[in-house]
């Protein structure tokens, strides 16, 4: 008898809730209906078109007038490090005021390039955004401290690897000397001597130290005798020509180790332009 009580109780109950379902079904699509209504649709429409129109009318505004984008600071890297103020610098500063997504750098990038082609290298120029410009130049580095000596004085200067004078009245540490007595002085910063005579030089000079492993004090650069001599750590002399294979000359002379012991024995020089059929002779005198 209980047990035909509840199923009779089950089967009067499942009836009341079966029309609380359907009007629930009812409801949400009553309200689905009304959302997806034309009317809602174009109000929906009309919302998304005035935020991406808001949106756009405030980019190209940040773009085209507001100041968020004007180049206002301007910065210069020599061989990676910072300088405060340089020649290049007033270059950069044209660029002050400008936007800096529009701005085009290539052609100031050869015009300092060209101004400068004697001391600079290379010159890369940088957008930091949103306001930031960088310079980023590569010098020409230091090569020799040249002596010029004439009859009544003598000038100082640090030459860069083309043979241009960067700095005057001072030497460089680290470098090699270079001695040039000459008839007549010279004046402000110049092509102290030409590429072509000068990277034989220091071809000479970069070659011997890397096969030998000995320093060169100072060197003396006769130009009328197209020939370098220069002092080693060791102090003695080596004789080089500039217009024979400078390398041939030097691997000469490592040829000759065995028999001249440059490391040991006392000299004075050693002779490496003989040239011709006993070019390969050595020619040197003891202290």
């Amino acid at each position: 008898m209980l047990i035909a009580k509840r199923k009779s109780s089950a089967s009067e109950t499942l009836p009341k809730g079966l029309p609380k379902n359907i009007s629930g079904r009812r409801h949400v699509k009553s309200i689905w209906s009304r959302l997806n209504s034309p009317q809602l649709k174009q109000i929906r429409g009309l919302a998304s078109f005035i935020i991406i129109g808001g949106i756009l009318i405030g980019v190209f505004y940040i773009i085209f007038f507001s100041p968020f984008f004007t180049i206002t600071k301007v910065t210069v890297e020599k061989n990676g490090n910072a300088v405060p103020e340089t020649a290049i610098t007033a270059f950069l500063e044209r660029l002050k005021g400008r936007n800096i997504l529009f701005v085009g750098t290539d052609s100031l990038v050869q015009e300092i390039e060209q101004t400068f082609k004697n001391e600079i290298l290379l010159v890369r120029i940088k957008k930091s955004y949103p306001s930031a410009i960088k310079a980023e130049a590569e010098e020409y580095p230091a090569a020799v401290n040249l002596r010029v000596i004439t009859a009544d004085k003598t000038q100082k200067f640090v030459l860069n690897q083309i043979g241009y004078s960067i700095l005057e009245n001072t030497e460089t540490k680290n470098i090699p000397v270079l001695v040039w007595h000459t008839d007549k002085p010279f004046t402000g910063k110049s092509i102290m001597i030409k590429q072509e005579k000068f990277t034989p030089i220091l071809e000479a000079m970069k070659r011997f130290t890397e096969v030998f492993g000995l320093k060169i004090a100072e060197g003396e650069w006769k130009k009328a005798e197209r020939e370098l001599r220069f002092k080693t750590e060791k102090n003695f002399e080596v004789w080089i020509d500039l217009t024979a294979d400078i390398n041939g000359q030097i691997l000469k002379l490592k040829k000759a180790l065995p028999k001249l012991d440059i490391y040991n024995t006392p000299l004075e020089y050693i002779d490496l332009r003989i040239a011709g059929g006993d070019s390969e002779k050595v020619i040197y005198k003891k202290r």
